[in-house]
């Protein structure tokens, strides 16, 4: 049996379509979702034609948008691994194999889950690195720890690769990230979508990572920031849930809703956010699978994190802001210079990775 463990959005839509490539294939597949993200999990599975998850690890009506609901969610999540028999529906032992994907809490309990009940395991998206342990944080423990529970290593390129030297087990070149597989769905299908756009000359923001929004004077920053960028464009603002729970929290959402050019907008299901970053000028976000995105659709890219994981951009569609205003009004100001010819490779990490579980399923 083939294992995926899921908690967020970002590994859904990452997962999707390898998920996709095993129904296609017949393969006997299940998916354990830890609820780490609740919010609209539903209309994901909807827009991708997916199954509701087989086994539910914590049913709540929320989500982990907080430090304190975080907190409440991981305990119980590190309790639950007492019933892996059951999470795993009996399929244990090394004939089966647990997926795990990217940097979060669910990616390492999702590989200590497998190791324990005697399961291999799989890091998809293995292999990238900032090589700054407490930036970005959690994220760079988070892969530490799974790299070294895991068996076999999905990695979105030969850096990817080079960056597991020290580590045992089976490296697999998928040459991209499943992303692409994934933006490939969004393009196609975007049309769909029902999102209105302004009329005018507008940017794409996303922010999310606990390192911009849990520091408070970093947050206040970015929203300074954002203001600024705002006398020049209209400023769609993609709130996740952990980011509007801190703005109300911080009191800055009277501040934010009196900027006029700055729109507030909730969470956006996939094909929206596809629409919404096709057709702005840029986008500015913290979130290294947009970086992936925006890189393989030519769209100029401003992030808001002093280091990044991904190498995907750098210096051709992306910029690292380092929240620097000098860096900020210098891309704002020539932001068509990164304005490229979009890259989307005929390769199918997606088909790389189910080829392999063939081969190891066998």
């Amino acid at each position: 049996m083939i294992h995926f463990v899921i908690g967020t959005r970002a590994q859904l839509f990452k997962m999707a379509p390898i998920m996709l490539e095993c129904e296609k294939r017949d393969l006997s597949w299940r998916w354990i979702y830890t609820a780490q993200h609740r919010d609209t999990i539903q209309q994901s599975l909807d827009t991708f034609g997916l199954p509701s998850p087989d086994h539910t690890v914590f049913d709540w009506d929320t989500e982990a948008n907080t430090i304190k609901k975080m907190w409440y969610w991981f305990i119980r999540l590190i309790f639950s691994l007492f019933r892996g028999r059951k999470i795993l529906d009996g399929y244990t032992g090394k004939e089966n194999i647990v997926l795990t994907h990217g940097d979060t809490l669910t990616t390492w309990w999702g590989a200590l889950l497998g190791r324990l009940y005697g399961c291999r395991v799989m890091h998809v998206e293995a292999g990238l690195r900032s090589f700054n342990i407490f930036k970005p944080f959690p994220e760079e423990i988070n892969r530490l720890i799974t790299f070294r529970l895991s068996n076999y290593y999905a990695c979105p390129g030969e850096w990817a690769v080079n960056n597991l030297a020290k580590y045992k087990g089976e490296k697999i070149n998928t040459y991209q990230n499943t992303q692409l597989d994934t933006l490939r769905f969004g393009l196609e299908n975007s049309d769909k979508s029902d999102l209105t756009l302004p009329s005018e000359k507008y940017v794409v923001v996303s922010i999310h990572r606990y390192e911009n929004l849990f520091n408070k004077d970093r947050f206040s920053e970015i929203i300074n920031r954002l203001e600024e960028v705002s006398k020049s464009f209209v400023v769609l603002f993609v709130q996740h849930p952990a980011t509007q729970a801190q703005i109300e929290k911080l009191g800055l959402k009277n501040r934010l809703l009196g900027i006029e050019n700055i729109k507030l907008l909730p969470r956006l299901e996939y094909l929206d956010f596809i629409k919404a970053i096709k057709h702005s000028e840029f986008v500015i976000t913290d979130g290294g699978g947009n970086q992936e995105e925006l890189y393989h659709m030519g769209k100029p890219t401003l992030i808001f994190r002093n280091e990044t994981e991904r190498q995907e951009g750098l210096g051709e569609t992306a910029v690292v802001s380092k929240l620097d205003p000098e860096i900020i009004r210098d891309f704002i100001k020539n932001y068509k210079e990164y304005e490229q010819k979009g890259v989307l490779d005929e390769v199918s990490p997606s088909k790389i990775i189910v080829d392999q579980l063939v081969g190891i399923m066998d």
